[in-house]
């Protein structure tokens, strides 16, 4: 059943026009300093003449997002901190105030690989009990025991 819907699903939305939408939203993020085609239109299966259709459009409309013209502002940006930022990268006032000491420290459960680093958020209270004895980290195949907890 759920395969059927799948199929009728993208039977009814073409992959052309799910190429368009990628190669809109690239145009988009490549800018109105653009000359040319932005790249990626032939990998996308689009004609050239679809392309330049795109790129026309965007074009026209200052290379601004639907989202943009619809609501008439730019979407909030973040930095890798998760603080608000502007448009040159600076965190807006009052971002820049706060303690940073724990900004990157997890609430909760957390498990880190000691070979690799890879992590593991399991519930809080849940911790390994559904990883058998023979768990092995996805990415470099330590064993469960090399796991150390980072609360």
């Amino acid at each position: 059943m759920e395969y059927y819907y799948a199929k009728h699903i993208l039977k009814s939305f073409p992959r052309r026009t799910i190429g368009q939408a990628a190669y809109k939203s690239a145009v988009i993020a490549g800018g109105p300093d653009q000359t040319t085609l932005t790249l990626g239109w032939d990998l996308l299966g689009l004609t050239k003449e679809v392309a330049e259709r795109i790129f026309d459009a965007c074009k026209k409309d200052n290379f601004e997002s639907d989202a943009k013209k619809l609501y008439g502002q730019p979407q909030q940006q973040y930095d890798d901190k998760g603080r608000k930022i502007d448009e040159s990268g600076k965190p807006l006032e009052g971002e820049e105030d706060e303690d940073d000491s724990g900004a990157d420290s997890p609430t909760g459960s957390v498990f880190e690989c000691s070979d690799c680093g890879y992590t593991l958020f399991p519930a809080k209270g849940r911790e390994f009990k559904f990883f058998p004895d023979s768990f092995t980290c996805p990415e470099c195949g330590a064993p469960k025991s090399k796991f150390i907890g980072r609360n």
